[in-house]
């Protein structure tokens, strides 16, 4: 630990409005993800070991993929992974082309 020049007060709890405030906005950017990044989700369910669990888990997060695509709310992620797989395959002068990968999304 490093020793401060001064002694500083114990800094006091944080208060439950706080504490509701985190969870909060916690709960609101967990929400937003589900509805705007189902693509993610559906890739990550697609490389789980196969079991009977996982095929319906897999099945339930593909119609909300397909929901979040027929309703446009998957279009904020599509546009952002448009735009980096622009920055990504970009070069300075005389710097060979990209390698070719796969755009998934």
């Amino acid at each position: 630990m490093h020793d401060f020049p001064v002694d500083l007060p114990d800094a006091p709890p944080p208060a439950p409005r706080d504490l509701r405030w985190t969870a909060s906005i916690i709960a609101l950017v967990a929400v937003g993800l589900l509805a705007t990044n189902a693509i993610s989700l559906s890739e990550w369910a697609g490389e789980l070991p196969p079991s009977e669990r996982v095929v319906r888990f897999v099945a339930v997060v593909d119609t909300w993929r397909a929901v979040t695509d027929r309703t446009g709310l998957a279009a904020p992620r599509a546009g952002m992974h448009a735009v980096w797989k622009k920055l990504e395959s970009a070069r300075f002068p005389g710097q060979p082309p990209a390698a070719a990968t796969s755009t998934t999304g």
